[in-house]
């Protein structure tokens, strides 16, 4: 069993990954040029962001994989606990 967030949770980690990574290559392949020393920092996020974008998608991948085949081993949701409206005591109501 995949011990990990929803579905939901999942993808929006991806997302965020794909975003510094499209920032971060912006800034290394873009036009203008930068310094070695800002390249090689630049290129070992660049290489940190493919590993961890590769690592969510397989485990987006397994979780789906899972949620298909067995999903009685799986929690597909989490329970909303909010705490708004009536239960808020900074207002009156």
């Amino acid at each position: 069993m995949l011990t990990t967030e929803t579905l939901g949770a999942l993808i929006d980690k991806l997302a965020i990954v794909d975003l510094k990574l499209w920032h971060c290559q912006e800034l290394l392949f873009g036009r203008e040029e930068i310094p070695s020393s800002e390249r090689q920092e630049l290129e070992a996020k660049n290489a940190s962001l493919l590993s961890q974008r590769a690592h969510l998608i397989e485990t987006t991948d397994r979780w789906i994989t899972q949620a298909i085949e067995d999903p009685s081993e799986m929690v597909i949701t989490s329970p909303q606990n909010k705490l708004y409206g009536r239960f808020r005591t900074d207002v009156e109501l």
